[in-house]
């Protein structure tokens, strides 16, 4: 078993709880996804509920067989206990914006020349690539008929004939590959080469379940071969309902990037604060209040690459801003940095379906020869996916989370005219989608070099230029989880920008069961022994040593071998990795720069999104109380795992941590640590909060 999977399958399902929540919140009626151990006990199940008058469809993903029921809780709650978990089928629908803006075509042009994608990447052709549209479906236009296409399945009405009764899904199609016949030009796609596979997940009004989803994606397990499908763009989704560890439509996505299919995603429109009637709250400054938190599902998989709204407003780089409706970080449950990248998503012109639901309830958002206005993360995730299929033609040996490096890396920093950046990484994430400089990274990496050497065929450079000859300076950010990774790290072959590891692993491998001796990988080896060392990496590779001394210190990559810097590479600083964590003070240091904290550490972030966040966010499973800027560090967190977390400040009299109701685990006066029960006493203290005891 990969890591990867380990990560994804280690937290314990609590299949009775999740399926009461589910059915209460559906008014005591709902279709939900069972996920069983096995063939045997899911058949099982599946003549019970028949029995019952259930609706009952079975299936088989990688991650296991499954059912998709629907019926009432009397219907189904004895086969609750037999689940492995339980999971509202929920409903799925475009990430283009409810009530889109109203453009004029003038307005729509200029904001469609922004992308000008040809000109920046000249006669790039996408060739064999495919990419697969999972969406609304697809209407037949002038500038992408039917020939484009390499394969249609409906998972809606199960017809052959390719339709698009919504709208939506032709619209995202244009914008990846439309050849803008139509308009001189004006209006094609990314890669008005590529051929899609399409594939219809959702009916008539726009909206669709889970279920189907996941069937797609396992239909692309299956046959990504076949039709050559390298990408696949979900411009399309739902709330965040559950951990990303139980999460079956995250497990599908997370399962389709171990296979080297890029996931592109779209971040979704909770961007800004909305009063009981769903309009939007406006601050001082007379604009829409961000709230954080609202990116949804599957943008929340690790491996995806999520992608927010970029509004490029007057035609000048210079003034774009992320949009107001753009969904920001970090998710909800696991607090992972999204979105990825931003990428234009306001007032984007592409091809229309005549008769759809769009088409026909927006008529003046119509464009003459056939287009149509939408706006929306929907419209700013296919540009991404496109420009994917361009990188893994050009270089079609790269894994998907090099793709996504490549693309985080060269993306362009919004900032103001001063230099500062106008939006935080959990709103613009990398920074702007910039295609040209993703070819120029990605095309110069030989993904056959040995692990841990630089893999470039050329000098790391750290900008491009654009058509029109401007200098775009890159970000040099690589988000991976919760955390910055040293930009060093773009310019050596590591084993996480390969597809065995889920994204960001590092932060989420808590949730890992270790054993007590463990050696994994070959160039990125981990041994975990019994007396808590810990070795990680080779010469060239975030190596960590974690001690059982004194001070349980931790030095992490500190010994980057200097022949892998490049001389004329001014990204790189050596130090910039450094965490020192541990001695008596317990103070934690993360590197010497700016390029690799954590991305909600200490007070440089948290204070701001934890204290607007999206209303709901800590619903259900998790509570983060009495979080401001004055007040960084009161956590509540849990319900069923009953979590508090004191903020060991001496203005604080009462510190203590209560964790857990089976573990019994008490970390009072800011040092002092019970850890255990009666089995397993652990007594961990005299001011070391953190080491080897992990």
């Amino acid at each position: 078993m990969s890591l990867a999977l380990m990560a994804l399958a280690a937290v314990p399902a609590t299949a009775q709880g999740r399926t009461d929540e589910v059915v209460a919140a559906a008014g005591g009626r709902a279709q939900v996804i069972m996920q069983f151990a096995t063939e045997a006990e899911r058949d099982a199940a599946f003549d019970l509920l028949l029995d019952r008058g259930a609706a009952v469809r079975a299936g088989n993903t990688g991650g296991g067989p499954y059912l998709v029921v629907l019926g009432s809780a009397a219907t189904f709650s004895s086969e609750v206990a037999g689940a492995r978990h339980v999971s509202l089928d929920a409903k799925v629908r475009p990430f283009a914006l409810q009530t889109p803006a109203r453009a004029s075509t003038a307005a729509a042009i200029r904001a469609k020349k922004i992308l000008d994608w040809q000109n920046r990447i000249g006669a790039a052709d996408s060739g064999g690539v495919a990419v697969a549209v999972i969406d609304s479906g697809f209407q037949a236009h002038p500038d992408l008929p039917l020939s484009r296409l390499r394969h249609y399945k409906d998972f809606v009405s199960n017809t052959t004939i390719p339709v698009d009764a919504c709208g939506h899904g032709t619209h995202v199609a244009g914008i990846i590959s439309g050849s803008g016949a139509s308009s001189g030009g004006e209006y094609a796609g990314v890669a008005p080469q590529v051929e899609l596979v399409v594939l219809r997940v959702l009916d008539e009004n726009c909206s669709g379940n889970t279920s189907d989803v996941i069937d797609a994606l396992e239909w692309v397990v299956r046959n990504h071969q076949t039709y050559n499908i390298k990408v696949v763009n979900l411009s399309i989704g739902h709330d965040v309902l559950e951990s990303i560890f139980t999460d079956p439509l995250v497990q599908a996505v997370e399962r389709l990037s171990r296979k080297g299919i890029a996931v592109v995603t779209a971040a979704g429109n909770k961007g800004y604060k909305v009063d009981k009637h769903g309009d939007a709250v406006l601050g001082e400054d007379g604009n829409p209040i961000r709230v954080f938190g609202g990116v949804g599902v599957p943008c929340n998989a690790p491996s995806s690459i999520c992608v927010g709204s970029l509004n490029t407003i007057k035609g000048d780089s210079n003034y774009d801003r992320v949009a107001f409706s753009s969904s920001s970080g970090p998710t909800r449950f696991d607090l992972l940095a999204k979105p990825d990248l931003v990428a234009p998503g306001v007032k984007i012109v592409s091809l229309a379906a005549p008769g759809s639901l769009l088409f026909n309830g927006y008529p003046g958002l119509r464009v003459a020869g056939g287009y149509f206005t939408l706006s929306g993360t929907s419209m700013a995730s296919p540009a991404v996916a496109a420009a994917a299929a361009l990188i893994l033609e050009a270089n079609p040996g790269l894994a998907a989370n090099t793709v996504k490096m490549s693309l985080q890396f060269t993306s362009r920093l919004l900032v103001d005219a001063e230099g500062v950046a106008t939006s935080g990484v959990l709103t613009q994430g990398a920074g702007a989608f910039n295609l040209g400089g993703a070819m120029t990274l990605a095309s110069a990496i030989r993904p056959t070099a040995r692990f841990g050497s630089n893999w470039l065929r050329r000098n790391m450079v750290a900008s491009n230029t654009d058509a029109s000859g401007k200098t775009i300076n890159w970000s040099r950010r690589i988000i991976y989880g919760d955390r910055f990774i040293n930009p060093i790290y773009a310019a050596i072959h590591l084993v996480r920008w390969e597809d065995d590891l889920v994204w960001g692993y590092d932060a989420i491998d808590d949730n890992i069961v270790w054993g007590n001796n463990i050696v994994w990988g070959n160039s990125d080896n981990i041994v975990w022994g019994n007396d808590g060392n810990i070795v990680w990496g080779n010469s060239a590779d975030e190596n960590i040593v974690w001690g059982n001394g004194e001070g349980d210190n931790i030095v992490w990559g500190n010994s980057v071998d200097e022949s892998l810097v490049l001389s004329d590479d001014d990204i790189i600083g050596i130090d910039d990795e450094n965490i020192v964590w541990g001695n008596d003070d317990d103070n934690i240091v993360w590197g010497n720069g700016d390029s690799d904290n954590i991305v909600w550490g200490n007070s440089m972030v948290r204070g701001q999104w934890a204290s607007s966040l999206i209303s709901g966010f800590w619903d259900d499973n998790i509570v983060w109380g009495n979080v401001s800027l004055a007040n960084e560090d009161n956590i509540v967190w849990g319900n069923g795992d009953n979590i508090v977390w004191g903020n060991c400040s001496e203005a604080n009299d009462d510190p203590n941590i209560v964790w857990g109701n089976d573990d019994n685990i008490v970390w009072g006066n800011c040092d002092n640590i019970v850890w255990g029960n009666d089995d397993d006493n652990i007594v961990w203290g005299n001011s070391v909060l953190t080491g080897s005891g992990r």
